[in-house]
């Protein structure tokens, strides 16, 4: 424990000595903002929202939709993702389009996914309202904070302000552990249906929180996020003798990182990234003086295990025999390159914006798809790729995190316009 205050004040201490109020790197705002509205955003909002709200995925590169189920469905996570990514687009736009796409699709989340007996969201919902799977899931559960935290925020709407606290209030109630942790998937009434542990909805929860702090001020939530954090930080993370430091993925009953890869264990390199920026984005919030320090031990392992200096962009994971593999997706790279822009930006460092210009090159050319927009799921070097569209939500981070950086977005609340969207 020693050490491990000691590192932490060291890299604090360095990490405050050059700390600027913004990036010294020109981010180009009018490219990320075209990249995330004409790119990513417009060909979803021609044909992800239907007209009661429900939130289509499943498209083909050309955005035509693939073969569905009878009835057609969705997941909590996925209707969740689209409306958060429909109040980012209001945010960076102001056009009223997205923020209707966004109410409708928050309307049917909590008139058709939320448990109204026993608290939560449901798993799986069809088309015409119907439940498919009654679980509680709280990877879903996080996503579901998020994008009612977030269209709070760009509404101002209180009714969905109070359904993201009460979202909150029921996780907390539902499945959050005594030990600090949650539960990974319930069933309707919040038994607990396994074993293991993942890292991952702790994460995104965590990132909820930070959106439901950002949005309302609420004492309650910013506790949350400090107590999830510091969990987080006091017990998964495994701290290394060059001072950087790892978070594992998946972990036995007792949070014990599961130890070998046949047994399942491993390092998921684009959450190393992820737990970069939202650590920055939670120090900025005023969650905790040190997450910023701690980010920086998270990004050294990164950048060394995970990071390609050849080509730029994250690898997908490593081993605990250090056995890494090297294949690329697109969330990976989307989260390198926000979590690059979050350290950077905190602390300017030529090194960071050079691999921030090195795999926004590498993703400019490997995955967004410049005939169809949207982005390819994985790096396609010799073209032909015939994938579906993977859903916004990490794009629609990214380009909403290199805006902020700069200084780019208008005012919460300013005047809408209404510009028609990109046909697919």
């Amino acid at each position: 424990m020693r050490r491990f205050i000691l590192v932490l004040l060291s890299v604090t201490l360095i990490a405050g000595c050059d700390r600027a109020s913004g990036p010294s790197h020109h981010i180009d705002a009018e490219w990320h903002r075209k990249a995330l509205v004409q790119g990513a955003l417009a060909p979803w909002l021609a044909v992800a929202p239907q007209p009661d709200g429900f939130m289509r995925t499943g498209f083909e590169r050309d955005w035509q939709p693939r073969p569905s189920p009878t009835p057609m469905r969705q997941d909590l996570t996925n209707q969740s993702r689209l409306v958060y990514s429909m109040a980012v687009g209001y945010q960076v736009t102001q056009d009223r389009r997205y923020l209707d796409a966004a109410r409708a699709g928050a309307d049917f989340l909590l008139a058709h996914f939320h448990d109204e007996v026993q608290g939560g969201f449901f798993t799986i919902v069809a088309a015409d309202g119907v439940v498919i799977a009654d679980r509680k899931r709280s990877y879903g559960q996080a996503c579901a904070l998020l994008a009612l935290a977030t269209l709070a925020k760009v509404s101002g709407e209180a009714r969905y302000k109070a359904a993201a606290l009460r979202t909150w209030e029921e996780v907390a109630s539902g499945l959050l552990e005594p030990g600090g942790g949650l539960v990974n998937s319930a069933t309707r009434s919040f038994k607990s249906e396994d074993p293991l542990h993942t890292q991952n909805p702790v994460m995104h929860m965590f990132e909820g929180l930070l959106a439901l702090v950002d949005a309302t001020g609420d004492a309650k939530a910013r506790q949350a996020a400090r107590a999830l954090g510091d969990f987080v930080i006091n017990k998964l993370m495994q701290g290394l003798p060059d001072g950087s430091a790892r978070i594992p993925e998946w972990y036995d009953a007792d949070w014990h990182p599961l130890p070998t890869r046949d047994k399942g264990g491993y390092i998921d390199l684009g959450h190393q990234f992820e737990w970069v920026h939202l650590l920055y984005q939670a120090e900025g919030l005023g969650i905790s003086p040190v997450y910023g320090a701690v980010a920086e031990r998270i990004l050294a392992y990164a950048l060394k295990e995970g990071y390609d200096e050849n080509d730029g962009g994250a690898f997908d994971r490593i081993y605990p025999d250090g056995e890494t593999e090297r294949r690329k997706g697109y969330w990976q790279q989307a989260e390198c390159l926000n979590g690059l822009i979050a350290a950077a930006s905190a602390n300017p460092r030529p090194e960071l914006w050079r691999r921030m210009d090195q795999t926004l090159a590498f993703v400019q050319d490997q995955f967004i798809d410049k005939k169809h927009g949207g982005w390819h799921p994985r790096a396609c070097p010799r073209g032909g790729c015939v994938e579906d569209q993977p859903e916004p939500y990490h794009m629609a981070a990214l380009h909403l995190a290199a805006l902020s950086a700069v200084g780019a977005l208008a005012p919460v609340g300013a005047a809408s316009v209404s510009a028609p969207p990109r046909a697919p």
